[in-house]
């Protein structure tokens, strides 16, 4: 905020010198206090009136010198002032203003920490998503530059490793967290300070190096992912069985719309008791049922039609958003 300060100085300048230039036609010309306030407002704003001027030398030699310098510091604030506006710093802060607001509000998001290469992907997966999320990262002008590409896009500036910042994110009100930062040490930092904040969180944090990965789950995190590990798997898989992983990918692709969920079968909800080919869910909703857990040491995968829904069941289904939606409700899962 340049601008800002220039206008800050420029107005400290002006009043400093519009009270000295008082102050000292007060001595010079022995006028009250508002007389020589009104003699220097009206010659530095060049209105001159002309009805009350100095009459002594010295009186005339002191309002050449506050003119001079008064004319400038005028021209100075002023011209800091039409930069504000014109390069849309006042547009930037009425912005940071109602963000402001809009953090103090935010409930059951995620957070964000880091927005290089890996923070940017999921920000763009959440705000397509329509997933309430705010970004923390330290680099201002990397955020102000992806402000017009992200819709949902909330962020807090600073180092996500500080308590004060995490707060100020909503670490507290918070649903989840993802250190994405480009060290593992920040990321274990963020880990440990976000779980002491929020001991209901979840956390998923990146690893650089395998030796930070238990490190991470000690320090309080549910997931860790590798990219490096993950994205050499998938070479891996792309050189081995391309045609199986491009079955897999495609449909995933935002293009199409796929999602995997994952649900539980509610009390009260029209499944109950039924089998999957009594529930009909598949031609209600349009979802498909992958797998089906009765409990940690049942898991039903790719169910058959004889296989019956019971209260507190977990079901695992792909579809497009709009199949699990129809799905969520079919089930009498709760509205986010």
């Amino acid at each position: 905020m340049k601008a800002l300060n220039r206008i800050k100085l420029g107005i400290l300048v002006l009043l400093v010198i519009i009270f000295s230039a008082t102050l000292g036609l007060m001595y010079l010309e022995g006028w009250d206090f508002f007389t020589a306030l009104y003699v220097t407002v009206i010659t530095l704003s060049t209105v001159g009136y002309g009805d009350i001027t100095p009459t002594t030398f010295w009186g005339k030699v002191f309002t050449l010198l506050y003119i001079v310098c008064g004319v400038g510091a005028m021209a100075y604030t002023f011209a800091s002032i039409a930069g504000f506006i014109i390069e849309g710093e006042l547009k930037k802060v009425l912005r940071l203003k109602k963000m402001e607001n809009k953090l103090k509000n935010i409930n059951n998001h995620y957070i964000i920490c880091g927005f290089g290469k890996i923070g940017k992907v999921v920000t763009k997966k959440f705000d397509n998503a329509g997933v309430p999320y705010v970004v923390i990262d330290i680099d201002e002008k990397n955020l102000m530059e992806e402000t017009e590409n992200y819709k949902n896009l909330l962020y807090v500036i600073g180092d996500a490793t500080l308590d004060e910042v995490l707060i100020k994110a909503g670490v507290k009100r918070a649903k989840g967290l993802i250190a994405t930062v480009s060290s593992d040490a920040e990321n274990l930092f963020i880990t440990i300070s976000a779980r002491g904040l929020n001991p209901n969180l979840y956390i998923i944090a990146k690893a650089e190096a395998e030796n930070t990965v238990d490190k991470l789950l000690k320090a309080g995190a549910n997931r860790v992912v590798s990219p490096y590990s993950i994205g050499g798997m998938r070479i891996a898989e792309m050189a081995l069985r391309p045609e199986i992983l491009d079955f897999v990918s495609t449909p995933m692709d935002e293009t199409y719309d796929m999602e995997i969920g994952r649900f539980t079968v509610h009390p009260g909800s029209e499944v109950v008791g039924k089998t999957l080919h009594e529930s009909k869910i598949r031609q209600k909703s349009g979802a498909t049922i992958l797998a089906i857990i009765k409990d940690n040491d049942n898991v039903i995968i790719n169910p058959g039609p004889d296989v019956v829904l019971e209260v507190y069941n977990v079901i695992y289904a792909f579809g497009t958003k709009e199949h699990l939606k129809k799905l969520k409700k079919i089930l009498g899962c709760p509205e986010e």
